[in-house]
């Protein structure tokens, strides 16, 4: 099973599309794909239009709508749906995640579920590798792009990383359960859109082999205009990387983050003995 979880905030004007190019990837119908629309108290028709477009997808497409009934940002809406994922996923399904605005192309799913089936943990679709292209994207979100790159690449470097700043990307589930384990819900907490960086700032001392694809992200069919505010984002993204480089060095440190991945591994192997059966000799 491959989950495909969509944050979205008042998004009514491209969820739509952005459902039906999903249905389009999976035109079989089946049990391969379930889309998982994460609507973070929208007020507009976002949940009403992305029901519509999976009726008229012709029953295809497996859609459950999570919400919360007033914004909470997009790190709460990650975690919510990266969560309800986990409860009901084997170890061998994928979580996806990727924006609801079409900028997206659901149709690189396949291939980067594809690359972890060669043994990584995470495949990100990368604006930083061969194929890759930007399009319609406004100059001032291109420099961000570029410079959170540099930024985090000198401060928390990730083999296999080097978009740090796309929500499009394929995880492993065992991955995602060893961070709920360690961070339960301190997994993701930045609000705005540094809450993508968050997450995969959590995931790097989990031990864990990352691929990226290069793909095309293309802006110049996107409906409305972006809410990113910039200088609110850069503000946040600055004071997100100190806030995390101290928790490494007190609350996250590697050998505590061991620890706890070391105990929860003993609580499951206790639960999953049978009952009166003795541990066997180290």
């Amino acid at each position: 099973m491959i989950f495909v979880i969509f944050p979205a905030w008042n998004e009514e004007k491209v969820i739509g599309s952005t459902l039906r190019a999903l249905a389009g990837a999976f035109p079989a119908p089946s049990a391969a794909c379930h889309a998982v629309l994460m609507d973070d108290g929208s007020t507009d028709r976002t949940v009403a239009e992305a029901e519509r477009a999976v009726a008229e997808s012709g029953g295809t497409l497996p859609l459950t709508v999570l919400r919360h009934q007033v914004n909470q940002g997009l790190g709460a809406g990650l975690r919510t749906g990266i969560y309800w994922c986990l409860d009901r996923a084997g170890d061998d399904d994928v979580i996806v995640t990727l924006d609801a605005d079409n900028t997206h192309p659901p149709a690189l799913i396949p291939a980067l579920v594809a690359k972890l089936g060669e043994g990584y943990d995470l495949a990100i679709a990368s604006r930083y590798r061969g194929g890759a292209e930007v399009r319609g994207v406004p100059g001032y979100r291109r420099a961000l792009s570029d410079a959170g790159r540099l930024v985090f690449q000198a401060l928390y470097r990730i083999p296999g990383v080097r978009d740090y700043t796309c929500c499009f990307r394929a995880y492993r589930v065992p991955l995602l359960r060893r961070a709920r384990v360690v961070y339960g819900d301190a997994l993701c907490t930045a609000r705005g859109f540094e809450a993508v960086m968050d997450l995969l700032l959590r995931l790097g001392p989990l031990g864990m082999r990352v691929a990226e694809i290069g793909f095309v992200l293309d802006y110049g069919g996107r409906v409305g205009q972006s809410k990113m505010k910039v200088l609110r984002t850069i503000g946040s993204t600055l004071a997100l990387i100190a806030r995390r480089r101290f928790e490494r060095l007190t609350r996250y440190t590697p050998g505590r983050v061991r620890a706890r991945l070391a105990a929860a591994e003993t609580t499951a192997a206790t639960a999953a003995r049978p009952a009166g059966a003795e541990p066997r000799p180290s």
